[in-house]
């Protein structure tokens, strides 16, 4: 399944937090928070738009955005529920959280509970380098551009991350672990997001690398 997927989405490897692609392309990955924009003012949604614009407006390269639909995986949160009850001694508090756990556990087992994940992701295109004819020359000269390439690369992200906490976004980095799992999602939409285990991603991670 691993050197299937990886012919298909063409990633070398994951290092740096960076999908390092058969190109040697690079590309990071922001996890950014959804906004409900029904929600706000008028003033508001003006306020978003412009800041929005400004962000477009100044890009010289560019960005792709990811807008992921899965059911919800609700373990985690009920697992959460599941400690307070165990740390609670009030009675009636104990009733109400075992009810609204058993609710919880119901209503996501009759009805389809999606959750909508959003990604920005930020390329940067390798330059061709000239390099001499010895092997040692060329490699250095290959990790060299490398990680010219990758401080080109954080001064995108840092600039799109800047931009999103301006509209009020809080953007995250993917690291190494995460575009691991990232990839597995993808590839693997009948799961509830969020429910393969870790071990997995390790072994994935590996095998990449």
């Amino acid at each position: 399944m691993v050197s299937s997927v990886l012919q298909l989405i063409k990633v070398k490897n994951i290092k740096d937090d960076v999908f390092v692609m058969d190109n040697n392309a690079l590309r990071a990955v922001l996890a950014v928070p959804g906004i409900n924009f029904s929600l706000l003012t008028d003033t508001e949604k003006e306020i978003v738009i412009s800041q929005f614009k400004e962000l477009l407006d100044g890009l010289d390269f560019p960005l792709q955005f990811l807008i992921v639909s899965r059911f919800a995986n609700t373990e985690n949160y009920i697992n959460v529920l599941r400690v307070k009850l165990g740390d609670e001694t009030e009675p009636l508090i104990r009733l109400q959280l075992e009810d609204y756990i058993k609710f919880i556990r119901e209503y996501t087992e009759t009805h389809k509970v999606m959750k909508k994940i959003f990604y920005v992701v930020v390329p940067y295109e390798p330059s061709v380098i000239q390099t001499g004819s010895f092997l040692s020359k060329k490699q250095t000269q290959k990790n060299e551009a490398y990680f010219q390439q990758l401080e080109q690369l954080e001064t995108r992200v840092i600039y799109i991350s800047e931009k999103l906490s301006g509209i009020g976004l809080q953007p995250i980095r993917l690291n190494n672990g995460e575009l691991t799992q990232l990839l597995f999602e993808m590839y693997n939409p009948s799961i509830r997001w969020g429910s393969a285990p870790i071990e997995l991603f390790e072994e994935l991670m590996q095998k990449i690398q």
